[in-house]
């Protein structure tokens, strides 16, 4: 079998910075995310005249307005000072974002975790063991 060892070099080089790279775009995602905590309005517009009020979905909290009773749910009035309005949508527009962030972690955590076990099965192939590898 011909091994192409300056290959083998090299992927192994670019290999732990391509990692680290990966690894620390999750960390800042999660710090991202940490940072939106209870500021975010998970409720939709819904205009009656000149006022609006965030309605938010049967049984679901927001961190914004709280938590509806079991089996009901939250109807906030907002009114119609343009102040209140704008933070309000400043408010369902972060949660937006904390959505596409939570999306951006799962597939960032996936990504890793599949990286992990083939590093795990690399290394077995390569006569290493977990033992010897340090606490996976």
């Amino acid at each position: 079998m011909n091994v192409d060892v300056d290959r083998l070099r090299r992927w192994a080089a670019g290999a732990e910075g391509a990692l680290q790279a990966r690894v620390d775009e999750l960390v800042r995602l999660r710090a991202d995310l940490a940072a939106l905590d209870g500021q975010t309005c998970t409720g939709r517009e819904f205009w009656q005249g000149k006022r609006l009020y965030a309605n938010h979905s049967v049984g679901k909290a927001c961190p914004v307005h709280g938590k509806p009773e079991p089996g009901g749910r939250l109807r906030c009035y907002v009114g119609s000072d343009p102040t209140r309005i704008e933070r309000a949508r400043a408010a369902m527009a972060l949660e937006k974002q904390r959505a596409d962030l939570e999306r951006e972690v799962r597939t960032a955590e996936h990504g890793l975790a599949a990286v992990g076990n083939a590093l795990r099965h690399y290394y077995g192939l390569l006569g290493y063991d977990d033992v010897a590898m340090g606490a996976w």
